[in-house]
């Protein structure tokens, strides 16, 4: 990979990992998404950057015993870019792999531990070796204060996003009444309100963006796309298994940068403020 698909699985993940909810209820699920941010021109030039994801995350194996628990999950993502100089880019159909495996032991009632690894692949696939792979690795702890405050302790170490990414973090989990819950942890931020046991507000913040590896005619170069996202979204709860979520928000302190087969720097520059959107489905198993 390289992070972005990681941190968005991680998005979905690492609540519901930490927090030692169950993860058969609350992340065993099948979630596709479509998402979308509209062309901006590259700061400086008149070169346009837009794109259109599709997205595919679901468990593969799930198994729980006393004190131990254990997991392997997927994603894939489609991404349909136009970036409209093709002399300095010419891809336009990227994709993405990631395979994360986690394992969670609870010490106590009070401690639980958690730990991920997270190989990933992106680029254009026209060619798979050593530069499209990378991987990231996650480690915490959750140390529950009350029946309705966490505290979280952790750490992310990641390759391919910015060269290597070493993240710690401590964050929080709070639930203020039984239709809210409000999670912090470094950059993930998720906020939510249930106005009905069928209708839930969600407000969410994270890393997002990714680096690809591609080959075309001019030769091998790395795509980096890199932003933070704010979004406000709705889900809708159909019925036991079935929901779905629509998001809109923001995209801002964005950056693109290209490098070429031997690392030298071909652009690096800062990308306009963008709205964002996502319409998505979910089934739970």
């Amino acid at each position: 990979m390289k992070l972005t698909a990681s941190v968005l699985f991680l998005t979905s993940l690492f609540p519901a990992l930490l927090s030692g909810q169950d993860f058969v209820s609350d992340v065993a699920a099948i979630r596709i998404s479509h998402s979308w941010v509209p062309d901006r021109k590259i700061e400086g030039l008149s070169t346009e950057v837009g794109l259109s994801e599709w997205s595919v995350m679901s468990p593969i194996f799930y198994h729980k015993s006393e004190g131990w628990s254990f997991g392997v999950g997927l994603r894939y993502e489609y991404t349909s870019l136009d970036f409209s100089d093709s002399a300095t880019f010419d891809e336009d159909r990227l994709q993405s792999i990631d395979l994360p495996f986690f394992m969670g032991m609870e010490q106590s009632e009070k401690i639980q531990w958690v730990a991920m690894l997270s190989p990933s692949l992106s680029g254009d696939f026209e060619q798979v070796d050593g530069d499209t792979l990378d991987y990231l690795i996650l480690g915490g702890a959750r140390y529950r204060k009350s029946e309705t405050f966490e505290w979280f302790f952790g750490a992310v170490y990641s390759t391919g996003f910015d060269d290597d990414l070493f993240l710690p973090a401590i964050g929080f989990k709070w639930e203020p009444s039984e239709k809210s819950d409000l999670f912090f942890a470094g950059p993930i931020l998720r906020y939510r309100y249930s106005f009905t046991d069928s209708l839930d507000l969600v407000l969410a913040g994270n890393l997002s963006g990714n680096r690809w590896n591609t080959e075309a005619g001019y030769g091998e170069r790395d795509l980096l796309l890199r932003s933070y996202r704010l979004s406000l979204g709705l889900q809708w709860n159909l019925l036991e298994k079935h929901a779905l979520f629509a998001a809109v928000g923001t995209e801002f302190a964005r950056q693109v940068e290209i490098k070429n087969s031997v690392g030298t720097t071909l652009m690096k520059r800062d990308l306009k403020t963008t709205p964002s959107f996502e319409l998505g489905y979910r089934f739970r198993f």
